[in-house]
């Protein structure tokens, strides 16, 4: 296929009805059908239609998170929140006849074992009986992210967006980083009640979804829709014991080491991101310029001339730098029709730009790798946390080249990269285990929801001080973290990675190509194996072991002299 243009591309709404229709007949073949060519040809039909619908839903996202103030793609959203419920019922009522088949055992050794996995996944998640839930979740979701976009925070007689308040939350004079922090928090006491009511009602209807169908509560049902079917909410558990035995001690550190750089004697929670007395190095670059600095890059890592990045670049699938009207956050959505990643991300001239430009052109390698690891578009990427190896890991095999960013503040970045990933394996472990207790006791009070998350700060950030800021104090910090409310259960999955990443980190420090080997056939396997099946056949150690854990730990603080 010739790479297309993005700005060319035509968005068309799918229609439901046919695929609905397509969906039926596809049915049909497979009930009365022996013959595996048959049966292959008629998902292969079914496969062109679902691909046609989830890159018109991507196309429509992006082109409303491109402009957030867009009437058509805004609407557009609210037809893909009424019709995405419906395209799964569907979808799980065509692959849970593969699960029935009377050549179920041909069909396996044909197709594989994970698509029947994830056939069985969708027949336990999706039923006629939870559509209308599943739509108001979706809306209750998208809600959250429009708020969030539309923000305003006053600021030093004007006014911006969140993203475009990081740099002053990083400012290297305290008092500004301390009134920036104060007016986001502002922002967020001031919609506080409709943020709480915003979660309110998605446990209400997560837990709701769980009871019909017949899941004792959302944990259960959360963990099948994260297709997580080689560990278990205990061993998650375990892992996050693990991370404040052996990774908190070393952020308490961390945390006692930066205050003695910027030479204050009680470390604020406006001090936080501030990790040395001049202030966290900036990219030498404007933020116009940061796709010049990462063509260099890749081209030097994949040793090709343009690389992957320079074509997104050229033909317009990247989106990097924030503006008035943009929605918040970065990801990296692919165009399934077209086999393209797009990568979307809020550069506002801070370091965290250049580890989110990497981390998304991770994701964008991983799924260009793998777009013919399958036949099946259900297969092509792995399970969340297997993507997140890939985008952690490209940040760690980025380092030889953060010179092009930085300059002579390379190694300054290097290390505050690393610690800032120390830092934040204790808080997405707090955001996981939050998760879990609220969904297992959905009759909290939103006063007990803020009492959880606080007492859950004294054990994963026990070195937090919030200086009287009400919002904070009250426990309300969680509604800042858009994942518990659009993407439940996701958050460990960073932290799972982020310590697998550490090896191949480890590894590049003195075997650099085999770290790329390591890391090229992890992307190139896709989603045809478990997490845990798809790291022993690279040869990596589960994050679930307690050994890794605290190799990594070590490593890393041998790296920094903690």
């Amino acid at each position: 296929m010739e790479m297309p243009n993005y700005r060319k591309l035509a968005y068309e709404r799918p229609s439901i009805d046919a695929f609905r229709e397509c969906a039926m007949k596809t049915r049909l073949r497979l009930m009365t059908s022996k013959d595996i060519e048959i049966i292959e040809s008629a998902l292969a039909d079914f496969q062109k239609q679902l691909s046609r619908f989830y890159t018109a839903e991507a196309l429509c996202r992006i082109r409303h998170d491109q402009n957030t103030a867009n009437p058509f793609y805004l609407n557009e959203l609210s037809y893909f929140e009424e019709s995405e419920p419906a395209v799964s019922e569907l979808s799980a009522a065509v692959y849970s006849m593969l699960l029935s088949s009377e050549i179920n055992e041909s069909l396996r050794e044909k197709f594989g074992e994970m698509l029947f996995r994830k056939a069985l996944t969708r027949k336990e998640t999706v039923s006629g009986e939870v559509i209308e839930y599943l739509t108001q979740e979706s809306e209750l979701g998208n809600k959250y992210s429009q708020e969030l976009s539309e923000a305003s925070i006053h600021f030093d007689g004007k006014k911006y967006n969140l993203s475009m308040m990081e740099p002053f939350l990083e400012s290297s004079d305290r008092e500004e980083r301390r009134l920036a922090h104060e007016a986001v928090s502002i922002y967020y006491s001031q919609n506080l009640e409709l943020f709480n009511g915003i979660f309110d009602d998605l446990v209400k209807t997560r837990t709701s979804i769980a009871q019909k169908l017949n899941y004792p509560n959302f944990v259960s049902l959360g963990y099948k829709r994260m297709e997580r079917y080689d560990y278990t909410p205990e061993m998650v558990a375990e892992f996050r014991d693990n991370v404040v035995r052996y990774i908190v001690p070393l952020t308490v550190e961390i945390r006692r080491l930066q205050s003695e750089r910027l030479g204050v004697n009680d470390l604020k929670y406006y001090d936080m991101p501030v990790m040395f007395s001049g202030g966290n190095p900036k990219p030498i670059i404007e933020k116009t310029a940061y796709h010049l600095s990462a063509s260099k890059m890749f081209k030097s890592i994949f040793e090709k001339d343009p690389s992957f990045f320079d074509v997104l670049q050229t033909y317009g699938f990247t989106d990097l730098v924030s503006r008035k009207g943009k929605s918040t956050g970065g990801y990296c959505s692919t165009l399934l029709d077209y086999g393209v990643p797009f990568i979307f991300m809020n550069a506002s001239g801070t370091s965290d730009d250049v580890a989110t430009l990497i981390h998304e052109s991770g994701h964008a390698y991983a799924a260009i790798r793998s777009a013919d690891c399958s036949p099946f578009i259900e297969c092509l990427s792995p399970t969340l946390e297997t993507c997140e190896i890939h985008s952690t890991a490209m940040e760690y095999l980025s380092y030889p080249y953060m010179e092009l960013f930085f300059g002579d503040k390379a190694s300054v970045y290097r290390d505050l990269h690393l610690t800032m990933a120390l830092l934040f394996i204790p808080y997405g472990c707090m955001v996981d285990e939050f998760q879990h207790i609220v969904y297992g006791n959905p009759s909290l009070s939103l006063n007990d929801r803020h009492n959880v998350w606080k007492d859950l700060e004294k054990k994963y950030q026990p070195y937090l001080d919030y200086d009287g800021n009400v919002f904070y104090e009250s426990g309300a910090a969680w509604i800042k973290k858009g994942h518990i409310f659009t993407d439940p259960f996701y958050y460990i999955d960073y932290c799972l990675a982020q310590v697998v990443a550490l090896q191949i980190w480890d590894i590049s420090r003195s075997q650099p190509q085999k770290a790329f080997t390591i890391y090229d056939q992890l992307c190139l396997e896709g989603g045809n194996k478990m997490f845990l099946e798809l790291l022993e056949k690279v040869g990596l150690e589960s994050p679930f072991s307690v050994g890794a854990i605290k190799r990594s730990a070590y490593r890393a603080a041998e790296f920094l002299a903690l």
